[in-house]
């Protein structure tokens, strides 16, 4: 039988799903970008019910545990062609999607906080680097060692999602504790 956490997983992948995808490519370590699933990770078709396509997925999931499930997505942003008129598509392992992180209010963010960014049409990790004051914030990239002031609106807490669960849990969020005129520095 499949865990909760399995389950909770598979049923991110459907067509049509909002998710995130990540990018093993050098220089793309550490962002992901908005898409949607063409094609989720097994064969369907349109006369088995949603629960059979699950447990078809499942199946195949547990069956495969080394082999790597395959998914069709299309970015929202990323476009294959320069005049940007076709957007990308890509077959990626199921390990390189998650569902978009759950909403939250803006924030203020602390030095030192791990971060998503909003740069480039994707979100990247980093970590605040410098409290500007005005709901500015420095942020530094360690996969290319840049460092970027954002707006508080650009930014959200970084979040890992792990075994059909965000980590940290969003009742785990402290709650706001400077105000965006404030000004910390390091």
């Amino acid at each position: 039988m499949a865990s909760t956490g399995e389950d909770a997983t598979i049923q991110y992948f459907e067509k049509g799903a909002a998710v995130e995808i990540s990018s093993n490519d050098e220089g793309f370590r550490g962002s992901w970008f908005e898409g949607t699933v063409i094609r989720p990770p097994s064969e369907t078709t349109t006369s088995i019910s949603s629960r059979s396509k699950r447990n078809s997925v499942r199946n195949q999931y547990n069956k495969n545990k080394k082999n790597t499930l395959r998914v069709l997505v299309e970015y929202k942003n990323l476009m294959e062609d320069e005049a940007g008129t076709k957007r990308l598509r890509e077959e990626l392992d199921l390990v390189q999607l998650r569902p978009p992180p759950p909403g939250e209010k803006l924030q203020s963010f602390k030095f030192n906080e791990e971060v998503d960014a909003y740069y480039n049409e994707g979100w990247w990790e980093g970590v605040v680097t410098g409290v500007l004051g005005n709901g500015m914030y420095s942020v530094f990239f360690r996969g290319n060692r840049e460092q970027i002031d954002f707006k508080a609106s650009q930014l959200r807490l970084h979040r890992e999602w792990v075994k059909g669960k965000w980590i940290p849990p969003l009742e785990d969020v402290p709650p706001l504790e400077l105000e965006h005129d404030e000004v910390r520095r390091f």
